[in-house]
């Protein structure tokens, strides 16, 4: 069966709606760029998640779950080991969590014994900050969980 597609009369005028798309496209020229709100002080850079970002932290999720399969854990038993509800859990496994905290991503590593580490993102141009803090520390392997 097709799905039908429903249509609502707007009822605006023709003139109205001409002004509308007009100030939409206003807005759109208008609107600042992230550049600009950097440089004006308006956002702060560190606190804008990246699309790389997001791929990053959907990667990690993945991976914790397939940890949290291999251990023969249940989303229930992740959720009463971290103390996160249930429906969390689940939104975290099936990319639904769009934001996840940190600490959030913490609690679940925690619950199927591994750990997150973040590291902030070095920009190329910035010799400086690498000559400071050097290489990536190297990771110890995490005891496993006891399979139940």
């Amino acid at each position: 069966m097709k799905a039908q597609r429903i249509f609502r009369a707007s009822g605006k005028t023709a003139e109205e709606r001409v002004r509308e798309q007009t100030l939409r496209e206003q807005l759109q020229k208008e609107r600042p760029s992230l550049e600009d709100l950097v440089r004006t002080g308006a956002c702060d850079p560190d606190a804008v998640m990246t699309m790389g970002m997001y791929f990053d932290v959907q990667k990690a999720l993945r991976a914790l779950k397939r940890v949290r399969e291999q251990c023969g854990l249940k989303i229930d038993d992740v959720a009463e080991r971290s103390g996160l509800d249930r429906s969390v859990v689940s939104r975290l496994e099936n990319g639904k969590q769009d934001n996840p905290t940190v600490a959030t991503l913490m609690r679940y590593a925690a619950a199927v014994g591994k750990r997150i580490l973040v590291l902030r993102r070095c920009p190329r141009e910035d010799h400086e900050w690498r000559r400071q803090c050097g290489p990536a520390p190297n990771l110890h392997k995490v005891p496993q969980v006891k399979k139940k």
